[in-house]
């Protein structure tokens, strides 16, 4: 990247801040604290943009921007004024009129509005010049988990492109959260990897890709019929294979990345089971050098570290263990980094690696002063509901929430303070942060209503923590009806679904197919309406080609709704069976067992697959010598 960019701010925080998020989006950026210094340096070097704090000693922003105007070296330079000011439409006119200002960043502002403010800028009505969008840019110390950040900062889906030498790699990104990864480097193929782990030998590994090849099974059902692997341990690996491809990225110090924005993929069944934070950790940990930490954490060591007030970032799931939760908890802005890690002398390496975990995933803020931070004395929540139960709870929860008020969604009296509402927040905040629900093979469309919830509790808080919107929301309450969600197909298509289930255990797959219909049509984005309507469907005249084939087009639509659920692929493989398609019913009973190892039905079917096909093979042999002739 050719751009140069300075930021003229006093804020020390804010710097650091743009100076990350710019670098890593591929800038070369100085920063400076004092006005004059700044605009001698715009005079005498060359930079394609300025952001300046509206408000700086000596010189002030805005006759900053007077002064660049008089100058020809200066004159057409694009300069951004960093402002709470100025929020009227008449006053930005005006301002801009007045100080031959270009654009304004408004405090407090988010990736997306600096990205957005890039696009401006550089490229009026294209994709930012210097942002991560289809630009290939240079990896360096520290990008990797940086920019894994980002993403999950800016709700980000699209492909992350990584290169390194020979070594080519393409994370999957869906609203932040790394799903898969896929590699070109030998040594992270799941054979390989069982070898290096001591799971199998490299014999072993050799006859099983013999075994894949012969068949066209894959490699992991041919290891459990071989007894080396359980469907368990084979869920397992493919998980740590997964993970493991975009954590070795942490070692790279060098190569290429550009992120392809928007692409559309299909969910694969195996997904990468953690949040963004604890990638970050976790990469850290594994493969970031002492000079790496060091370096990081050096223009640190005299700023107070204070866990954030914002829930999105607070509340990340990042796997702490009871060290890292000391050491979070110690995070209350009273005491400075090197404070922090003169506490840990025999673990110090241990804490700084954290340390710049939760800097990254901006769980803890930098200050330059001493800070009054928010004791959590809630402990975490353990999330131990599982399918269906899981997904009635958040049905329930979703229905109580959004048909509350905000003091009843966060369980709160009218009168209750400040105090009162932040803790009530954060508990729930807790409880409905969408990074406690990865790998509980959420639909889309459940998935959908956790983020609803956790957005409107957020809300909530938004409101009843401010005294003057506090006092409107009431007056609202009081004086005129609040507008309510309405849930009402929500909650008639649960009652359907209900119905169905029950019908189906008793084998009534008519009368089932109908309520799980209706549910369908009330839901029509729900994978686990939509697969049990097929089954019934399906089961209620077997023999009925269209039976059989509504029942494949609604598996299939539920499939790529969830490609998690080991039922959709069970079922699928029946109904293939049914159309006489062995091969096809015998990868979606594969897929199953990696969904979900513990689907004996599943199992079973693949080893009576695997037994017919013996079968056969032994027939074919006793009577291939007959009908020759003898010579």
């Amino acid at each position: 990247m050719d751009k140069n960019i300075l930021i003229i701010d006093d804020d020390r925080d804010l710097r650091d801040f743009l100076q990350q998020a710019l670098t890593a989006a591929g800038f070369h950026v100085e920063t400076v604290d004092r006005g004059a210094l700044g605009l001698r340096k715009l005079l005498s070097e060359d930079f394609a943009l300025a952001l300046i704090d509206i408000n700086m000693p000596e010189i002030s922003g805005p006759n900053i921007c007077q002064a660049l105007r008089k100058h020809e070296k200066t004159r057409d330079l694009p300069v951004v004024m960093i402002t709470t000011t100025f929020h009227s439409p008449e006053q930005i006119k005006a301002a801009k009129e007045e100080y031959g200002v270009d654009d304004f960043l408004f405090k407090p502002f988010t990736g997306i509005d600096l990205q957005q403010l890039l696009e401006r800028v550089f490229k009026p009505g294209k994709k930012a010049a210097g942002a991560l969008q289809n630009k290939v840019l240079p990896l360096s110390e520290f990008t990797i988990p940086t920019q894994l950040h980002r993403l999950y900062v800016d709700r980000a889906t699209g492909l992350l492109h990584l290169h390194h030498g020979n070594a080519k790699k393409v994370i999957y990104i869906k609203e932040g959260y790394p799903v898969f990864a896929r590699s070109n480097v030998l040594g992270e193929c799941l054979g390989r990897m069982l070898v290096r782990e001591g799971i199998i030998t490299q014999v072993d590994c050799d006859q099983s890709v013999e075994l894949s090849k012969q068949s066209g099974r894959l490699q992991g059902t041919v290891l459990i019929q071989m007894g080396l692997l359980t469907p368990q341990d084979l869920k397992a690996v493919l998980e740590r294979q997964v993970t493991e491809k975009l954590l070795s990225t942490f070692a790279w110090r060098s190569g290429t990345l550009h992120f392809e924005p928007g692409k559309d993929f299909k969910k694969g069944v195996t997904q990468i089971p953690l949040s963004p934070a604890s990638l970050i950790l976790q990469g850290i940990n594994r493969y970031w050098t002492i000079k790496q930490v060091d370096e990081f954490l050096y223009p640190f060591a005299s700023d107070y570290l204070c866990q954030t007030t914002n829930p999105k970032y607070r509340f990340q799931d990042i796997n702490l263990g009871k060290r890292g939760l000391a050491v979070l908890k110690s995070c209350q802005g009273q005491k400075r980094l090197q404070d922090i890690l003169e506490q840990h002398p025999l673990a110090r390496r241990e804490v700084q690696k954290l340390v710049a975990a939760l800097l990254i995933s901006e769980m803890i803020d930098r200050h330059a002063t001493p800070q009054q931070g928010v004791v959590d004395d809630h402990a975490d929540t353990e999330m131990t509901l599982i399918d269906e139960k899981l997904r009635r709870k958040i049905l329930g929860d979703y229905q109580r929430i959004m048909e509350s008020d905000y003091f009843e969604a966060l369980g709160i009296e009218r009168k209750s303070d400040s105090g009162a509402v932040r803790r009530a927040y954060y508990k729930m905040a807790k409880e409905y942060h969408p990074d406690r629900f990865l790998g509980s093979s959420l639909s889309r469309e459940m998935s959908a209503k956790v983020s609803e919830m956790f957005q409107y509790i957020t809300q909530a808080y938004t409101v009843l923590s401010d005294p003057a919107t506090r006092s409107d929301y009431l007056d609202e309450l009081i004086n005129g009806p609040k507008k309510k969600i309405d849930i009402n197909q929500v909650i008639e298509a649960e009652a359907a679904y209900q119905e169905g289930l029950a019908l189906l255990k008793v084998r009534r797959f008519a009368t089932a197919a109908k309520a799980l219909k209706k549910a369908v049509e009330f839901s029509p984005e729900e994978p686990e309406y939509m697969t049990n309507f097929a089954w019934a469907l399906f089961k209620s005249a077997p023999e009925k080609t269209e039976n059989r084939n509504q029942a494949m087009e609604i598996l299939l639509a539920s499939r790529e709704l969830n490609p998690r659920s080991d039922l959709t692929h069970l079922y699928l493989g029946h109904v293939y069976q049914a159309q006489g398609k062995e091969r096809q019913a015998e990868k979606s009973y594969e897929v199953a067992v990696q969904a979900n190892p513990d689907c004996t039905e599943a199992l079973r079917e693949l080893r009576l697959i695997n037994l017919r096909r013996e079968q056969t093979a032994q027939h074919k042999g006793l009577f291939s010598g007959f009908g020759k002739k003898d010579k």
